[in-house]
């Protein structure tokens, strides 16, 4: 269990963000932590499932106060190791089970799933942080929205989780326009521009409020005129319909009328959480080479955003699966190599291992990857064909098992189900199956990992050493 700080402040303790070595000593922890809240909650709902409608006031509600205070150790921990994000979402967690814990009816077992279906996503986020290539935060936040729903969260924004801390900036370059100080006329366009835009989606609506910010920011100086500018790049990205009108879009739209209230009324107070989830769009709105709109590329090159790719924060990219499945998964291919080597080899003292955890490995991989039926198909084929004729495959068949197994080997090690190129792989190996199991030739070329970042999922290059081949066996394979 992790130990908290004591007299000194966590602020004292942090970690630069760059250095990850202290995020590896902490990984196993975090993962038996949150693994320990979790389980602790499920049993909790279980048991109070139970006792409903019976005396839930029987049931211990211990376990609520043990995972909250678990849940509140690792997100001390993730923060003293420079992962505020990943803190972030542990925290709407202990926030979750505390409010279980002063309203156990709220404790349902529906609940405890997803905060069980959380932590397996922040698991996996965090271990992606020491990989070469981390996925963006922006994958949490489908759980992290519904972690925060169990708590009651006042506020649920995909801005919680973007890194990128806010500041001040002075963008350069803008686009000319008539000054325009706050008056009647000016509040009127906005309440226009804002309705249309919040009823209809209608990018001129957003035009005119681009339009509109831009000439409040040429009537204003300092962090009035940066939010102003801010503001025009935000509407110039939803004019241009480089971001989708949703309802966090929507909200910001409203809250910068909102602000626009404040400053005509003489209230020097900025929103700075405003600034910063407008920032947030801008860097999600990537603008047209072709016809880029002056305001938010001012803004993307103030913020220094050039570089920053969009994500789509509505498609979860973590905590798809079980980690205990994929780890099983994992063991499940180690076995399977050495065997299958072996029988190809002519060892059919190998054959009943071989054949039944290539069936292992079809079973994880259905329960891993729906759309994996072809390849565990042609797996199985394999498989049962061998079983059937009693003896070492052929040298093809061999080679296009070695290779499926390797490619699985490759992908299990970081596994990105949701990549396109995973199920274009999954059903390239399928047909080469099919064809070896079938006596058909391909002639396919070999295929080798995209060494610029398939990192498994990319294409397989088979070599077979002279020695390999002339024993016409698959222990010359080489995945590389």
């Amino acid at each position: 269990m992790f130990i908290g700080p004591s007299s000194e402040s966590s602020a004292e303790l942090a970690i630069p963000a760059g250095d990850l070595g202290p995020l590896a000593w902490v990984l196993d922890e975090t993962r038996k932590t949150v693994q320990a809240a979790t389980k602790a909650l499920r049993r909790f709902a279980h048991e109070a499932e139970h006792a409903r409608g019976v005396d839930l006031a029987s049931v211990d509600a211990s376990q609520l106060r043990t995972a909250r205070q678990q849940l509140h150790q690792v997100a001390g921990a993730l923060d003293m190791v420079g992962q505020a994000v990943a803190a972030q979402m542990v925290r709407g967690m202990e926030a979750a089970a505390q409010r279980f814990t002063a309203h156990p009816e709220t404790c349902t077992e529906a609940a405890a799933a997803v905060l069980e279906k959380s932590g397996f996503a922040l698991v996996e986020f965090v271990e992606g942080q020491l990989s070469e290539r981390p996925r963006s935060a922006l994958g949490l936040f489908p759980n992290y929205r519904q972690v925060q729903e169990l708590a009651g969260a006042d506020r649920i924004h995909p801005a919680d989780l973007w890194a990128v801390p806010w500041r001040w900036a002075e963008p350069q370059g803008m686009p000319a326009a008539e000054p325009l100080a706050p008056s009647t006329g000016a509040r009127s366009r906005l309440d226009q521009g804002v309705l249309r835009l919040m009823r209809h989606a209608d990018p001129r609506a957003a035009a005119d409020l681009a339009a509109v910010s831009s000439q409040l920011a040429s009537g204003s100086a300092g962090q009035v005129a940066s939010f102003w500018h801010l503001s025009a790049g935000f509407f110039e990205a939803i004019a241009a319909r480089l971001v989708p009108v949703d309802l966090y879009v929507k909200r910001a739209a409203s809250r910068v009328l909102l602000q626009y209230t404040s400053l005509a009324r003489g209230e020097a107070a900025l929103s700075e959480r405003l600034a910063h989830d407008l920032l947030f769009f801008c860097a999600q709105a990537r603008p047209h080479e072709a016809a880029p709109p002056p305001a938010l590329v001012a803004v993307r090159r103030a913020w220094g955003l050039q570089g920053h790719e969009p994500v789509d924060y509505e498609q979860a990219l973590f905590g798809l699966y079980d980690p205990a499945v994929l780890a099983q998964a994992r063991r499940r291919v180690e076995s399977v190599k050495e065997n299958w080597s072996a029988l190809a080899g002519g060892d059919l003292a190998r054959l009943k291992p071989s054949v039944d955890q290539l069936g292992l490995v079809v079973e994880s991989l259905e329960r891993l990857h729906p759309g994996s039926q072809p390849l565990a198909r042609a797996l199985d084929k394999v498989a049962q064909q061998i079983r059937r004729s009693g003896r070492e495959p052929s040298a093809e068949q061999a080679m296009e098992v070695a290779t499926a197994v390797l490619f699985l080997e490759a992908s299990f090690a970081e596994f990105q189900p949701q990549d396109a190129a995973f199920s274009a792989r999954l059903r390239e190996l399928a047909e080469r199956l099919d064809a070896a199991a079938e006596g058909r030739p391909n002639h396919s070329d070999r295929c080798q990992p995209d060494p610029d970042g398939g990192r498994g999922r990319g294409r397989l290059r088979r070599s077979w050493p002279e020695a390999g081949a002339e024993r016409g066996h698959a222990g010359g394979l080489a995945y590389r």
